[in-house]
């Protein structure tokens, strides 16, 4: 099911997340029209462990109508979610969708009540549950 979508979804993720292996890199999944897509975003942060995204970008994707999650990596950490970004997707209300450059995993934070497409979520868990 999705077989050329999910592959193509996820190689351009972990395409992505090794464009830099030195520091957090980040961006937005995306989903429109039943479709998965992965737009990259530039990492602001100063420091290489976390990742913060320019506010004006978040809102351009936010207002779009696409956006599903905030994706970002983890180079010498596991995937699951630090304090620092289960606070910052509570407060931003998107789910967390984290790669880890170390376990080569995937992990996706969210919860019911974040602003985004259930039919969305369900297929992105698909492609990452396969």
């Amino acid at each position: 099911m999705h077989t050329h979508q999910k592959d193509k979804f996820l190689n351009d993720l972990i395409e992505y997340a090794n464009t830099d292996t030195t520091k957090e890199v980040c961006g937005f999944v995306c989903y429109k029209d039943e479709k998965l897509f992965f737009k990259p975003a530039k990492n602001r942060s100063k420091d290489n462990d976390i990742f913060i995204i320019n506010p004006a970008d978040f809102l351009e994707r936010k207002l779009s109508g696409e956006l599903l999650a905030i994706f970002h990596t983890h180079v010498n950490a596991k995937e699951n979610p630090s304090e620092y970004d289960i606070e910052n997707s509570k407060n931003c209300l998107y789910p967390f969708l984290i790669y880890s450059l170390t376990t080569k995993g995937f992990h996706l934070f969210d919860m019911p009540h974040f602003e985004r497409s259930e039919k969305g979520v369900i297929k992105l868990k698909e492609f990452l549950d396969d």
